[in-house]
């Protein structure tokens, strides 16, 4: 079953202890993530790749200004940006 609002493969916990091998497996290859869903709570299991990713992310957002200049560079034409550094 997939997560429709977050496009994410769900699981009941039970399945993934019988099928530990082939589920991580499954999030290595496809690079997703796939939440673990049982009664008392759900998680989600993502690839170590996936997870550095995620934190370089966040902590990239927490500095002052830098979300808004990767907005802004990522609104911006690539025929209008430099390849000369100048610095």
């Amino acid at each position: 079953m997939t997560d429709v609002k977050h496009h994410m493969k769900r699981i009941q916990l039970k399945d993934v202890q019988e099928n530990c091998e082939q589920v991580l497996d499954d999030v290595l290859v496809s690079g997703g993530p796939i939440k673990i869903v049982k009664d008392t709570g759900n998680a989600i299991l993502v690839s170590e790749e996936i997870w550095l990713g995620m934190i370089e992310t966040l902590n990239l957002v927490s500095m002052p200004g830098m979300r808004e200049s990767i907005l802004s560079g990522m609104r911006e034409p690539i025929t209008q940006t430099t390849t000369a550094l100048d610095w």
